[in-house]
């Protein structure tokens, strides 16, 4: 039986796992990702018709996480092949990582910048309505 402290060494990370049922948790989780970044894309572009801001920001959370969601799905492909480089366990747990830490980043940093360029729109839209135009 495994310990705590066999887990966080070197062998562990960069051996291959063997099939188990957790392929099919991260490839949910994955796929889930991935049609919930399309969802909130066109939800945003839609958005971003009447107020132009969110199209800046809906590029900016489609693309990266639309490349870490089809990494993700690789990583667990690649498990499930069991590719020699691609399947260790590392791999998955830095995509993760990746995935963590963006959509943490954006939603904290991003969010307040949209408010910002939001504010600011909605602003120059009231100030044009009631300038004169010559």
């Amino acid at each position: 039986m495994k310990t705590m402290l066999n887990r966080f060494d070197v062998e562990y990370f960069f051996s291959i796992p063997p099939e188990t049922q957790i392929i099919w948790f991260w490839f949910g989780c994955f796929l889930a990702l991935l049609i919930a970044t399309i969802i909130i894309y066109i939800y945003l572009r839609s958005r971003g018709f009447k107020e132009k801001p969110y199209r800046a920001y809906s590029k900016n959370f489609f693309w990266p996480n639309l490349s870490l969601a089809l990494l993700g799905l690789f990583q667990t492909f690649s498990r499930y092949e069991s590719l020699a480089l691609f399947s260790y366990r590392f791999w998955v747990y830095v995509t993760i990582l990746a995935v963590l830490t963006f959509n943490a980043w954006f939603f904290i940093v991003k969010r307040s910048k949209l408010e910002d360029e939001l504010l600011k729109f909605h602003n120059d839209v009231r100030k044009s309505k009631w300038l004169q135009k010559k």
